[in-house]
């Protein structure tokens, strides 16, 4: 039995009156928010923990300015700390005995690298990280919870996806998830903006953290991640997150080569806003990629070319939610997707002349790929050498991989180590070639 007056009663209570103050029966409003009549029940008489996604999309539709959110936060986080057997934990960060953080202070002006102020949008906040390495934040105690702490956690973000693209991201796992675990006990004890500000850059910690994870081949920890940031996103309202998060989903789910699944949770990450068009340009690179997989010609083209299309015409809104969609870094981006998609497309069907288009697109991508993105250049070059393999060109691949096999094995990259693997299978007898 629970005492009465939990947080569970607390929400369940409030959502009954909100609801009926909205002239809502319960049937009503578990379908518009894409839920069971039970649930919705379950949840008025405090026998469910509230789940985040839910709260935020009751909060929206019934106008409860961050009521809902709130008492679901608390909820979990009670019940956690209880260690009752209800909801998901968190994964557990690896061990580390030292937390990595960028040494010196490093300074950031927002938007960078797609990370937008999530009090103050795109003002142009100058954003430092913690010298210390946040070690008040991961103790579970800061001196200042509101602006400045959501301040730092936005620029050590950065740091993170900085190190990323130059090949360094490993060492954030640990500090990174420790940060993320932190920010969201804070949740519930900080004022309603503070709290949704540390949700939306929790979804983006969360996207961090899971390509970490399956880089190091924890990819069902990778996923946890990536289903908890979806939830982070969706209760804080933002819908970039949502769709970044969603598209990574995609992206694992290429990975373990199921097109399907890939498709549905593109779709899904193209329905989070229609009003985006960078958005379009996203959840279409993973949807055409997945019907790659299927093997559906007709699919690939028409999706492939309305990307271009779109594309074409991204704004300045669009830049500052988006930015790797944009100059060089667009190009090798969309390149190198379609380069992946013609060569899968070739493998599925037999298609020599996708396969040539494939070798085409990852040329492009490798001429416009930017300076200091090492791992990037390793992949586009295997890929490239697979596109060949796949139409046949053997001498070609094995010409081109063997230069960057010893570097792609060290990269300590899924991608990198996902086109290697490929390459070497298409290969097959040549594969011994490699070895030089």
């Amino acid at each position: 039995m629970r005492a009465a007056g939990t947080d569970d009663d607390r929400f369940g209570r409030e959502l009954r009156r909100l609801r009926e103050q909205a002239g809502l029966t319960q049937l009503q409003l578990a379908t518009r928010l894409g839920y069971s009549h039970t649930y919705v029940s379950k949840l008025e008489s405090g026998a469910r923990v509230p789940r985040i996604a839910f709260a935020g999309g009751a909060d929206e539709l019934l106008g409860a300015g961050g009521s809902l959110v709130t008492l679901a936060t608390n909820a979990r986080a009670r019940r956690q700390q209880e260690n009752e057997t209800v909801g998901v934990p968190l994964p557990r960060p690896p061990v580390q005995s030292e937390a990595v953080y960028p040494q010196p202070v490093r300074r950031f002006r927002l938007p960078a690298y797609g990370v937008i102020c999530p009090l103050h949008g795109t003002d142009g906040c100058t954003v430092a990280t913690a010298a210390d390495g946040l070690a008040g934040l991961v103790g579970g105690e800061l001196q200042s919870t509101g602006t400045d702490a959501v301040h730092v956690l936005a620029a050590t973000l950065v740091a993170a996806i900085e190190a990323d693209l130059q090949g360094r991201g490993g060492q954030f796992l640990a500090p990174l998830e420790q940060t993320l675990r932190a920010t969201v006990a804070l949740v519930p004890k900080v004022p309603e903006p503070i709290a949704m500000a540390m949700l939306r850059l929790a979804a983006l910690y969360a996207d961090r953290a899971a390509w970490l994870r399956v880089d190091r081949g924890q990819r069902a920890l990778g996923m946890a991640w990536l289903h908890r940031g979806v939830e982070w996103a969706s209760a804080s309202r933002d819908y970039a997150a949502a769709c970044s998060t969603l598209s990574s989903m995609s992206s694992l789910a290429l990975l373990e080569r199921d097109g399907g699944t890939a498709v549905a949770y593109a779709q899904a990450a193209a329905a989070v806003s229609g009003s985006r068009r960078w958005i379009a340009v996203q959840a279409g690179l993973g949807e055409f990629r997945g019907y790659a997989l299927l093997g559906d010609q007709r699919e690939v083209a028409r999706l492939s070319g309305e990307v271009l299309r779109v594309a074409e015409r991204l704004g300045d809104g669009d830049r500052v939610e988006a930015p790797w969609l944009f100059d060089a870094e667009g190009a090798t981006y969309i390149a190198s997707h379609l380069a992946g998609a013609m060569r899968d497309l070739a493998e599925a069907t037999g298609d020599r002349a996708s396969a040539i288009r494939a070798v085409t697109f990852a040329e492009s991508a490798l001429a416009n790929l930017p300076a200091g993105m090492p791992s990037s250049r390793l992949m586009l070059t295997l890929r490239l050498a697979d596109s060949h393999a796949c139409g046949g060109a053997m001498d070609a691949a094995v010409d081109l991989a063997r230069p960057v096999v010893s570097a792609a094995r060290a990269a300590g990259s899924v991608l990198v180590d996902n086109e290697l693997d490929r390459l070497r299978l298409r290969l097959g007898s040549h594969r011994e070639d490699l070895r030089g």
